[in-house]
């Protein structure tokens, strides 16, 4: 969403990857969850929160690209902290926490990448 609203072309390419990188992440965790039997569907609390994100974002969409870049840095600082939380747990053992280990990679990235581009929308 963020990616079709932002106007500057660099950064909405920089969106997209982003995305494209997340379902990727969602499919190497759903395929986890799926090889331990489980049900890898969305739970009521994750669909929450992820439309939380998404009707705050819709909000500052109206209020130009700075506004989006500082709901998508918010985002990801949210996604980061989950995934901290996720991988101090000590009942996660092999290979679900490499599963999560290589998430967080992405995710690690995503968000310094969007922490480094609000910063340099600010400076």
């Amino acid at each position: 969403e963020a990616a079709n609203q932002i106007k500057n072309p660099q950064i909405c390419g920089s969106f997209l990857r982003w995305s494209e990188d997340r379902q990727l992440v969602v499919e190497l965790l759903k395929t986890q969850v799926s090889s331990l039997g489980g049900d890898p569907e969305i739970n009521g609390t994750v669909l929450a929160s992820v439309h939380r994100l998404f009707t705050n974002l819709r909000e500052v969409l109206n209020s130009g690209d700075t506004a989006v870049i500082n709901a998508v840095e918010c985002g990801e600082d949210r996604i980061k902290c989950k995934y901290e939380e996720a991988l101090k747990d000590p009942d996660i053992f092999s290979p679900s926490r490499r599963s999560i280990e290589r998430a967080f990679v992405s995710v690690l990235t995503g968000h310094d990448q969007a922490r480094a581009l609000k910063h340099s929308v600010h400076a």
